[in-house]
């Protein structure tokens, strides 16, 4: 008998994992080609710690992290805590994922994190908090008041 590769298993993640990655940070950010490379930069620092991160219960929820993180700190370089994004007719935006996706790149960053993963990928606030390192009370607060703030800037009613 063969001992198992320590890599084995991670091209499976890798398959499984890019893409969820991708869109949770296309609907933060939107810069397509900046998501791409920061997806994979935190896969590759997966694979790197591939021995440590498959034993975790939720492997995909610390790729997210790493991932987030490599986000805020390119958007802090760059100054885009929003980007500049046109937001269509109102009509439109309900109808519109695009819309929703300008929708959210106008919220606050924590905000939008919150509100994307629980709605966007059906993260529980539990999951969230583990993800952004916060307690699930501050999770609940930027759920409640991203909420808010995407009706607001949606054009529906505030209440």
């Amino acid at each position: 008998m063969s001992t198992p590769e320590p890599d084995q298993g991670f091209a499976e993640f890798f398959r499984r994992c890019l893409p969820v990655v991708t869109r949770t940070l296309t609907a933060l950010n939107g810069d397509t080609r900046v998501v791409e490379d920061m997806a994979q930069d935190a896969l590759v620092i997966a694979q790197h710690r591939w021995h440590d991160v498959h034993a975790y219960d939720k492997p995909e929820a610390w790729v997210l992290k790493v991932a987030i993180r490599l986000m805020r700190r390119w958007q802090q370089r760059h100054e885009l805590e929003t980007p500049l994004v046109e937001v269509p007719d109102v009509v439109q935006q309900v109808h519109d994922v695009e819309a929703l996706h300008s929708a959210l790149r106008e919220l606050s960053p924590r905000h939008r994190e919150a509100v994307a993963l629980h709605h966007l990928l059906g993260y529980s606030v539990s999951e969230i908090a583990e993800v952004l390192v916060v307690g699930e009370s501050t999770v609940r607060t930027h759920l409640t008041r991203g909420r808010a703030e995407l009706r607001r800037i949606l054009g529906g009613s505030d209440g």
